[in-house]
């Protein structure tokens, strides 16, 4: 592969004739996945410049791109492949570059070189710098006729592109010969974005001034159309009935407009890359779509419950309500997110994330009940027949799903900017608030003084905890929750010199505070999607079965056993409750909240069992009742919670039915025409 490409390159340096002015150009081969992905100047110039090319955006990329500078000065240089060639400074390309470089051909700097196209498309990308090695170009090179024609709409589209719109890139040369095809536009220093703040003033910038337009006439619909419509007739009929006659506001469509093709020059600067696939006139919205879905899939490696949660919070920000009043599609957006899967699977065709985008698709399909109206009541998901497995492959399985639910738990969606205010600012909004808060705290701290040292008030601390996260926001409460940490060790050391050795305080707290800040987390996203998904969910789960779940209660089981064993055997006055909370957590997720109380109240049992045996101030009757219903009320509120996400959630829905395999749309997607003629029954999402 890379001799092959080494060829093309050298075709493109000297037009394959005899060379005249050689000029050497040396580099070390960089490959990703086995193929050939960079050419890095070996020497002359700083790696890190060159790999301004590049945009890292996976954790290894990123961890591979701080390397490659240090390996670059090593002896360790010798692992890249060394590749030698040499340039005819006579020829148009030489020429080309030299004249936008500013550097003559013959002392041309070796430029680093980035394999790209996508299919039959051959192409490449060039940095070059001028005498100063300070990059000051990138051009892109069509080598096969495919990639020349590739490259050649886009400086065609470049040059259409109005230069008073945000991030629009301008080509600042462009030449074309019997073997390539190429354009320059400026380099432009930066980093890419890291979620998509600011990019609402982008996308209102690109609106088109003309009157809305119907989307049928829209070039990328008209794409998507013959496509999807034989590809998925069910999916277009639904999508087509759907969006069919409605007019939209056009915008500049980049096409791939993903983190990797735009930089941040700062924080209102955007310049975007790459217009390969741009039209002048695009549906609007399908290119922020783009870039949380895509973003979500290729560079976050996300599953399809999380990208759909990103999905929901895009659609459900007051920024994109606000874009999508202005583009007319207040009530298209889903119908149009939608036939922006489908145009990523049918039409770009993706050789990454195709297949979960393809699954997303019947994600949100499904969450979102897409229905025709004759189905007026909501009817439960049909669940999949689960493939005959062994006990060991079935236990796997549950095993796996249920740590992905509880990972879901602690995910935290990242690609949605949301702007928060300074503490100094919400401490004077939610003063009132925040007196309360420390009165309670304050109250419950004295009450635990005069009570008696081992009588259990963590419950009280984490109401108040809830409370005051429901009432201001995740921040305050941490605060709180860090607070009533401190508090409850401290006032057990002042009765008790036990508690106030310092390994049995250390543990006691950040025990305590893993405890708290769990709930004040639970708590800010079911206070957060009480805004967010007013519309309600899927129904709940069918009633449990015990042979779908028999491996987690197994493991939950004997986790707790687990537990009740290292509380016996360590210092009584050291607390284990967020290890008895886990399994409960687990059990609730996976199942309903009727077995989330019944693991609540064994793990309960077994927690009190091993104090009253271990510690003899829980032998006392008061004692013992106090704590086990404290204890009790504890790990009642998290199942509460934990329910109440997982209700309404959109990560913790079960996954849709598999697609049946069939070009013909099942026939309550296409019902037939009501009895006498008239119109046809539409559908709606």
């Amino acid at each position: 592969m890379l001799q092959k490409l080494t060829t093309a390159i050298r075709e493109v340096f000297t037009n394959g004739a005899p060379v005249q002015q050689p000029v050497t150009f040396v580099w070390r081969s960089i490959s990703r996945k086995g193929r050939p992905c960079l050419l890095l100047p070996d020497a002359g110039q700083d790696v890190r410049t060159d790999l301004g090319l590049y945009s890292a955006q996976r954790r290894r990329a990123k961890i591979a791109s701080a390397l490659l500078p240090v390996l670059f000065k090593s002896p360790a240089k010798i692992w890249f492949e060394r590749i030698q060639l040499e340039a005819d400074a006579a020829t148009e390309i030489m020429q080309f570059l030299a004249q936008q470089s500013g550097v003559p051909a013959n002392r041309l700097q070796t430029p680093a070189v980035k394999f790209g196209g996508v299919g039959q498309q051959s192409r490449i990308v060039l940095l070059l710098c001028d005498e100063t090695n300070r990059p000051v170009k990138v051009v892109k090179v069509g080598i096969n006729p495919a990639g020349r024609a590739a490259t050649d709409r886009e400086a065609d589209l470049l040059k259409k592109l109005p230069p008073d719109k945000l991030g629009c890139v301008r080509a600042s040369g462009r030449i074309s010969t019997a073997t390539v095809s190429a354009f320059a536009t400026d380099f432009f220093p930066g980093v890419s974005p890291t979620n998509d703040a600011g990019l609402e003033h982008l996308f209102h910038s690109w609106f088109n001034s003309d009157a809305p337009q119907p989307i049928e006439t829209l070039a990328t619909w008209q794409e998507m159309a013959d496509k999807v419509a034989v590809a998925d007739p069910g999916a277009w009929q639904i999508i087509s009935a759907a969006l069919a006659g409605k007019t939209v506001r056009t915008t500049l469509f980049h096409g791939d407009f993903a983190p990797w093709n735009i930089r941040a020059v700062n924080a209102t600067n955007l310049q975007i890359f790459d217009w390969e696939r741009g039209h002048l006139k695009g549906i609007p919205a399908w290119d922020w779509f783009h870039f949380t879905v895509q973003t979500s899939i290729l560079a976050r490696r996300l599953s399809v419950e999380r990208v759909a949660a990103e999905v929901e919070l895009l659609l459900h920000s007051r920024r994109f309500k606000d874009y999508a009043e202005t583009a007319g599609i207040g009530d298209l957006a889903r119908p149009l997110l939608l036939a922006y899967l489908q145009y990523q699977k049918c039409v770009i065709k993706p050789i990454e994330g195709g297949a979960t985008t393809a699954k997303l698709y019947e994600f949100l399909a499904a969450h979102w009940q897409v229905k025709p109206p004759s189905a007026s009541v909501a009817s439960p998901l049909p669940t999949a027949e689960p493939a005959p497995a062994g006990p060991w492959v079935a236990a796997r399985r549950q095993l796996h799903a249920a740590a992905a639910q509880v990972i879901n738990l602690f995910w935290e969606p990242s690609l949605h900017f949301q702007s928060e205010q300074s503490l100094p600012a919400q401490i004077l909004i939610y003063w009132p608030v925040i007196l309360l808060t420390m009165l309670l705290m304050v109250a419950v701290a004295a009450a635990q003084y005069i009570a008696g040292t081992h009588l259990m008030f963590l419950s009280f601390y984490l109401a108040i905890c809830v409370v005051t996260t429901w009432k201001t926001n995740r921040r305050l409460g941490s605060l709180a929750a860090l607070v009533a940490a401190f508090a409850g060790p401290l006032v057990a050391g002042f009765k008790d010199a036990g508690y106030a050795q310092f390994d049995v305080f250390l543990w006691n707290t950040v025990m305590r505070f893993i405890i708290l800040e769990m709930g004040v987390l639970f708590t800010n996203r079911i206070h957060e999607q009480e805004h967010i998904l007013r519309h309600g969910g899927k129904p709940d789960r069918p009633p449990l079965k015990i042979s779908d779940v028999w491996a987690i209660l197994l493991a939950s089981g004997l986790l707790l056993a687990i537990i009740g064993w290292f509380d016996w055997i360590t210092n009584p006055d050291l607390t284990f409750l967020p290890m008895y909370l886990f399994p409960c957590m687990i059990i609730t997720l996976i199942s309903n909240l009727r077995w989330g109380v019944a693991a609540a109240l064994i793990a309960t049992a077994i927690g009190a069992d091993v104090e009253y045996y271990t510690n003899g101030h829980y032998t006392v009757a008061q004692s013992f009742g106090w704590n086990f219903v404290m204890r009790f009320l504890l790990f009642l509120i998290f199942v509460l919670l934990l329910d109440r996400l997982r209700r309404k959630n959109i990560l913790f829905y079960p996954p849709p039915p598999p697609k049946k395999n069939t070009r013909r749309p099942p026939e309550h997607l296409n019902p037939p025409p009501p009895a006498g003629g008239g119109p046809p029954l539409k559908y709606i999402i």
